[in-house]
């Protein structure tokens, strides 16, 4: 199984690294060709192809490698580990919750482009291919967000108690 996990996420990296790249290169051709007067449209709707691709693959992996943003006072105030344990996978299920919900919402919105034959207004390829990474993402949210919490709450370290402080005119 984790061998699956690490190609699963290997592909999501090549992936996210060849949409970053691409969209560097295409935005740079039509930066390009605007100073040179001759503007080249497809690079602007497939730059923003590229884009789409990475927000939700990176959002995935955010969630996969816990970089996503957190509040962690409660947790870290708590001294009993088990409570702070059920507490950290709160705010995963609340993320596999709402990453369910968009990852069926997209699902009928892929099927619903697929099945009127959406297409892109400058390229003419399917509207399907920006919506894809919608779902991927969603999705691998979902399954990320748990991971990452199945395997903090099991080496989530107490968090430092100070020493207390002596006062003045104590012995001690």
């Amino acid at each position: 199984m984790q061998f699956l996990d690490k190609i699963v996420w290997r592909i999501v990296d090549a992936v996210l690294l060849v949409a970053v790249l691409g969209m560097v290169a295409l935005i740079a051709l039509q930066v390009g060709s605007r100073i040179s007067g001759a503007s080249i449209p497809w690079t602007e709707e497939l730059s923003r192809f590229c884009f789409i691709w990475t927000i939700w693959l990176g959002l995935a992996a955010g969630f996969r490698n816990g970089r996503h943003p957190a509040v962690t006072i409660l947790p870290d105030l708590i001294g009993n580990p088990a409570i702070r344990r059920s507490l950290a996978i709160l705010p995963a299920i609340a993320a596999a919750l709402l990453f369910a919900i968009v990852t069926s919402h997209g699902w009928d919105l892929l099927n619903q482009q697929i099945r009127f034959g959406e297409k892109s207004a400058i390229l003419q390829i399917g509207m399907w291919i920006a919506t894809v990474p919608i779902v991927l993402g969603s999705a691998l949210s979902v399954i990320g967000a748990i991971v990452h919490a199945l395997s903090s709450t099991q080496d989530h370290p107490a968090p430092p108690v100070a020493p207390p402080v002596a006062q003045s005119g104590d012995p001690s």
